[in-house]
């Protein structure tokens, strides 16, 4: 059973991450990860994997949470893994996230659409 909090965040953060990936938001793809967890992911790289993303699938128009997976522990953290069905214009995609809290705030830890 999925955690009413963590379902909160990974839902609340889900919607983030979907904006920023329709509207090509580095900052706010970004807003929710530790600095130390992007030192290889570049603006650059985010453009490149939005417009690959946006070929493939067009634009998100909603979502549907599919269920939770288990959990795993990171850095001696405990991450959070709720995996959800993005509804796009041209297909359907898994998407899972990965939310983890550190000194009372959450972060993203992953973000990946399959």
């Amino acid at each position: 059973m999925i955690r009413e909090e963590v379902l909160e965040v990974s839902e609340r953060y889900l919607q983030e991450m979907l904006k920023a990936d329709d509207t090509a938001d580095f900052a706010l793809y970004t807003k929710r990860y530790e600095p130390e967890y992007l030192e290889d992911f570049t603006v650059e790289r985010f453009e490149n994997d939005i417009e690959g993303m946006h070929s493939r699938n067009g634009m998100n128009s909603s979502y549907e949470l599919l269920g939770q997976l288990r959990n795993s522990e990171f850095n001696g953290l405990t991450v959070y893994r709720t995996v959800w069905k993005g509804i796009y214009e041209k297909r359907d995609a898994v998407i899972e996230m990965g939310v983890y809290q550190k000194a009372g705030v959450w972060h993203v830890i992953k973000s990946a659409v399959y």
